[in-house]
């Protein structure tokens, strides 16, 4: 079991194991939370933050399906700078753990984005994205900095930390 992600529902997809998804939501959480300042960047960090943290096999989106707005182009050039703050190690050392393998996954992902054109999506199953998160989610968690989110710190969950 594992995870697809793609740009729309027929392009090119990059699949992750289950394992991978984890490490791919904990590196993006790293270089998404400290430049997250408007809402629709505070909801894409918690996006990260929170995913693959239930239902696991089941955390794959097609980017298409984001709630994109009548601002998509500066939305999808922020997503980019995450996956550029990413494959640059950002908040790596935070990592209880050494993700040999995510470069090459987070290079595939910034190739489906470069790929992708945004258009506004007021029917995302994510919601409106352009409302406020819950200040609670926005809480730094006190050891590493990020959004703690709906389920806690992803960092501190020792249940989906790789071995």
């Amino acid at each position: 079991m594992g995870n697809s992600f793609g740009g729309a529902k027929d392009s090119r997809r990059l699949y992750l194991s289950n394992g991978g998804t984890d490490v791919f939501f904990d590196v993006m959480t790293l270089a998404a939370c400290p430049p997250a300042g408007t809402p629709w960047q505070q909801n894409l960090a918690l996006h990260f933050a929170d995913g693959h943290r239930h239902s696991r096999g089941f955390s794959g989106y097609d980017l298409d399906e984001l709630p994109w707005t009548a601002e998509a182009t500066a939305e999808r050039a922020f997503l980019q700078t995450v996956v550029a703050a990413a494959l640059s190690r950002r908040g790596w050392g935070q990592l209880a753990y050494d993700p040999p393998h995510i470069a090459g996954m987070l290079s595939s992902y910034a190739e489906l984005i470069a790929g992708f054109t945004p258009v506004p999506n007021p029917s995302s199953p994510y919601g409106d994205w352009q409302l406020s998160p819950a200040a609670a989610e926005l809480e730094p968690c006190v050891k590493h900095g990020i959004f703690v989110g709906e389920f806690g710190c992803r960092l501190c969950d020792t249940w989906i930390q790789p071995v």
